[in-house]
């Protein structure tokens, strides 16, 4: 006996089945946010048998149909990477670079897009603002050539040194100077077989002073061989009488030359007093003439004159 969802009888009692509507599955969204559409078959349906069907007018099946469209994905869509054209390459010819600017910009549909701070979209998707381009290659260039440097300094004033140039990539001008270019232009070039590098000697380095004679200090006996404080010969004293000053070299030694790693408290006296002997008493002055003006020098301690003048009575009651 043949079911149907919908029937009616006909006038010989028969049960007629009406026809209606089946849908397909909804398709994908057109749009991911931002509000889109998908969209749905349908079918008027009318069957034939218990077990078959055949597609039917839709003006046969009922005026309330299915729906074939409906809204999907209505929520907001995040801001997102924007980028505009490229510019042109920095180089007609060998390798340059073009940029374009890359800016974050909201995509909602439903409103103009603007411009929002670049912290609101993913930096790590965040295209290339620039890139190398390289519109063809640039004709040889026959001057090109490796040039040596001049000879540097040599790396000792004096004795056995070295000295060294180097090999640059560039074109020789008609003034004997040469402009440099990278090195990778001249990278199909067969570099010359230059020494980059000479022996060079200004001369034999000067003979050193010869060490000081010292004596070893108080708490060293011998030579100086070993380390410590050693002091040469006392100077003479400042002044002959009356306190003077004696001064000497005192220095650190290890086999004669000059080290580190003596003792402070260990080192000898540099400067001591000399000639405190009181100075002898002045030589008298003979009393001058009543007529005559005297300019007398008196002897003095510590290398120090004075010139005094003595002018008799007489004269000064003139």
């Amino acid at each position: 006996m043949l079911k149907c969802s919908n029937t009616r009888f006909a006038s010989e009692g028969q049960i007629i089945c009406l026809d209606s509507w089946t849908t397909g599955k909804w398709g994908v969204c057109s749009r991911t946010c931002g509000g889109g559409q998908q969209t749905r078959n349908i079918r008027c349906m009318r069957k034939v048998t218990y077990q078959r069907e055949e597609v039917a007018a839709h003006s046969l099946c009922p005026v309330m149909a299915p729906a074939q469209l409906q809204p999907c994905n209505t929520h907001t869509c995040p801001p997102e990477w924007s980028t505009g054209s490229w510019s042109q390459c920095s180089k007609t010819c060998g390798r340059g670079l073009k940029k374009r600017s890359v800016f974050c910009r909201s995509t909602d549909p439903g409103a103009r897009a603007v411009v929002v701070p670049d912290s609101m979209c993913k930096l790590h998707l965040k295209p290339k603002a620039q890139e190398t381009c390289v519109l063809s290659r640039c004709p040889k260039n026959e001057r090109l050539q490796w040039i040596t440097t001049t000879w540097g300094e040599c790396s000792a004033s004096c004795g056995a040194g070295v000295r060294r140039r180097e090999l640059h990539c560039g074109e020789k001008d008609s003034q004997g100077g040469y402009t440099e270019f990278p090195t990778r232009r001249c990278r199909n070039l067969r570099k010359p077989q230059a020494d980059l590098e000479q022996a060079c000697n200004n001369g034999p380095c000067p003979e050193p002073p010869p060490p000081l004679l010292l004596q070893p200090g108080p708490d060293r006996g011998g030579t100086s061989l070993t380390l410590g404080w050693y002091s040469s010969p006392w100077l003479q004293c400042t002044v002959s009488c009356g306190g003077g000053v004696q001064t000497r070299s005192v220095q650190c030694l290890r086999q004669g030359r000059p080290s580190v790693g003596c003792l402070p408290h260990q080192r000898p006296i540099s400067s001591r007093a000399c000639n405190t002997h009181f100075c002898p008493a002045p030589i008298p002055v003979p009393p001058p003439s009543p007529t005559l003006k005297v300019h007398a020098v008196l002897q003095c301690s510590h290398t120090e004159y004075k010139r005094a003048e003595l002018v008799p009575d007489e004269c000064q009651r003139e």
